[in-house]
């Protein structure tokens, strides 16, 4: 699989490493800017990898993960091809010591979480924006991965069954800080980007 992608990072550096997926019709620089938000009042720079969707849309341009109301089994697939191509990247020595964190908003969030679920011991944290969910029901999550999940209350582009069935899913591993953000859509807020900042310092 071709990976395409932008980064920054030291390779020398002993920082944590941010693997980073945009949502569907965006690309990698919408990730580029929650974490340089993230990072804004640190004085630091973040290392990063981050992603460009594997498929790109005709026409309206932007890039995707996988067909918008494809079947399960389809989006399980592509995010595994992904999860193979990324895994044989990190296999370089200058990540190897590395920290890892994935950071997926929407299609991003769904593909990290699917991460996770592949290489259970890999991967430090995820940070799942707004994750799309649907055909995880009863699904179980066994890994010591910290996690972070986050939806607005007014989000519905994200069923609100599949937002439920995220957080339980997510609580099954029992390492997961949850937040929901009054007033907001499918989105990202300055609160969140704040708990974000909040929950990297503490890794």
């Amino acid at each position: 699989m071709r990976l395409t992608m932008v980064s920054d990072f030291d390779a020398n550096g002993k920082g944590p490493l941010f693997l980073m997926f945009h949502g569907y019709g965006n690309d990698e620089s919408e990730m580029v800017r929650i974490l340089d938000a993230v990072y804004a009042s640190t004085g630091e720079a973040p290392d990063y990898l981050s992603f460009r969707g594997t498929y790109s849309r005709p026409y309206m341009g932007g890039n995707y993960w996988y067909p918008d109301g494809c079947g399960v089994e389809e989006r399980q697939r592509e995010c595994a091809a992904v999860g193979e191509a990324v895994v044989s990247l990190l296999n370089a020595g200058a990540f190897a010591h590395r920290k890892k964190i994935l950071i997926g908003f929407s299609q991003g969030g769904y593909l990290s979480y699917r991460l996770v679920q592949a290489y259970l011991n890999l991967f430090d944290a995820a940070i799942l924006l707004s994750p799309s969910f649907k055909g995880e029901e009863g699904a179980q999550l066994n890994s010591p991965t910290r996690l972070f999940l986050a939806y607005g209350s007014l989000d519905r582009t994200i069923p609100l069954p599949d937002q439920h069935n995220a957080r339980a899913v997510l609580e099954s591993a029992g390492y997961l800080t949850y937040h929901e953000y009054p007033g907001m859509g499918h989105a990202i807020c300055d609160e969140e980007i704040a708990d974000i900042q909040d929950f990297v310092s503490q890794l």
